[in-house]
């Protein structure tokens, strides 16, 4: 009997891309329906019905995906739910567990202590200090923190206000001076911030979280926040998950473009910028560890801190890579600024340009540099870099 022939590698490897792209499809498939009806009674084998897989098969990619089973995801969903009711409203317990789809008033109180380590009834009375997020409410959303007041106008495209449906917006009270009474009038506890400049007008308030720009937004901002909230426990499982999907996802990755590099370019009216290791370059290069332009990789090795180079359209050359994501700001300067690149011969000849591997970004969505962000920039670069191929 003849052998087949082997299928050809390109061909191959753009059926890989495919499917890892439809199973991560199927996925968030599952998890928009449990975020939408987790109030009503829903089984494994409904969401798989739903992904079109066997039900053994979907908690298996599932889990590869999210590092939870399907189950248990649901139940960390409605547990949260439960939480952000137990301290922002008046509902009875047996209401509440209802609201999150326990019919049963006991069975949530055990399922909710056995998540949580304590009853609803002694979580609803240890409630949190009153929070002020002047920066990190992504920070306080990672650990299921509902602060009293934040910064909405400092928040990224990728942090859910649906979320924060309790919270009091005071950026009209912080720009462009800081209005004190209006804090003062929250009687906050803590306050977190980035600013420097702010702090000595409002250490009088609260105890102060400063949050270091330059310091890892998940292994060291997200730490000193917990540490100082008490909620360690809380920083730790989300940092396992997120770590989880970067493992799952640098894998799909990988499958798909190999080592081939991946550059990130800012189009404002005066400058363009390619960006290093910090802010937009953070997901890119440290959560999928992505093989960066040899001279952005040079200049990270001889600083750590390495946020990103200004250059000229004729130096765009130097940054040579297979692929590029472009953020464009929403102005008419950087418009043209754009144009004028786009008919210049250094794009043209570039590497990703002649490959078709142009990716553009929301600037709301990649501007912010906090846990939740990060994790959804990273989901999205991944899935951009799959399709390509």
């Amino acid at each position: 009997m003849q052998d087949l022939p082997s299928p050809r590698p390109g061909k191959a490897k753009r059926h890989s891309s495919h499917f890892v792209q439809d199973a991560r499809d199927k996925i968030n498939r599952t998890i928009s329906f449990m975020e939408k009806e987790y109030k009503r009674a829903i089984s494994r084998e409904q969401l798989a019905a739903i992904a079109e897989l066997n039900s053994e098969h979907y908690s298996r990619i599932f889990r590869k995906y999210t590092g939870s089973s399907p189950m248990n995801y649901l139940v960390e969903l409605r547990i949260n739910k439960a939480k952000e009711l137990l301290l922002h409203s008046t509902y009875s317990i047996a209401e509440i567990g209802h609201m999150v789809g326990y019919s049963d008033p006991y069975h949530f109180s055990r399922r909710f202590k056995q998540i949580v380590g304590v009853a609803p009834t002694h979580y609803a009375k240890s409630a949190l200090p009153r929070i002020i997020a002047l920066d990190g409410l992504g920070h306080c959303q990672a650990l299921r923190i509902a602060p009293v007041a934040a910064d909405i106008a400092r928040v990224g495209g990728y942090i859910s206000l649906d979320d924060s449906a309790h919270i009091q917006h005071i950026s009209d009270a912080l720009h462009p001076r800081l209005n004190y009474a209006v804090l003062q009038a929250l009687r906050p506890a803590w306050i977190i911030t980035a600013n420097e400049a702010v702090q000595p007008d409002i250490e009088k308030l609260a105890n102060i979280i400063h949050i270091d720009v330059l310091q890892d937004p998940i292994y060291a901002q997200l730490r000193q926040v917990a540490a100082a909230l008490n909620r360690t426990k809380e920083a730790e499982a989300w940092t396992a998950q997120y770590e989880a999907q970067c493992k799952a996802l640098r894998a799909d990755v990988f499958a798909s473009i190999g080592t081939e590099r991946v550059a990130i370019l800012r189009v404002r009216e005066q400058l363009l910028q390619v960006y290093g290791v910090l802010n937009m370059g953070y997901p890119l290069y440290n959560s999928l560890q992505l093989a960066p332009p040899e001279k952005i990789a040079m200049q990270c090795m001889c600083n750590k801190y390495f946020h990103s180079s200004v250059i000229t359209i004729d130096e765009l050359p130097f940054y040579e890579a297979e692929h590029l994501f472009v953020v464009l700001q929403p102005d008419k300067g950087a418009y043209r600024q754009w144009q004028t690149m786009l008919q210049s011969s250094a794009w043209q000849r570039f590497l990703a340009v002649q490959k078709g591997n142009v990716h553009h970004l929301d600037v709301a969505n990649w501007l912010a540099n906090d846990p939740i962000s990060i994790q959804r920039q990273m989901q999205e670069a991944a899935q951009l870099l799959i399709k390509a191929n």
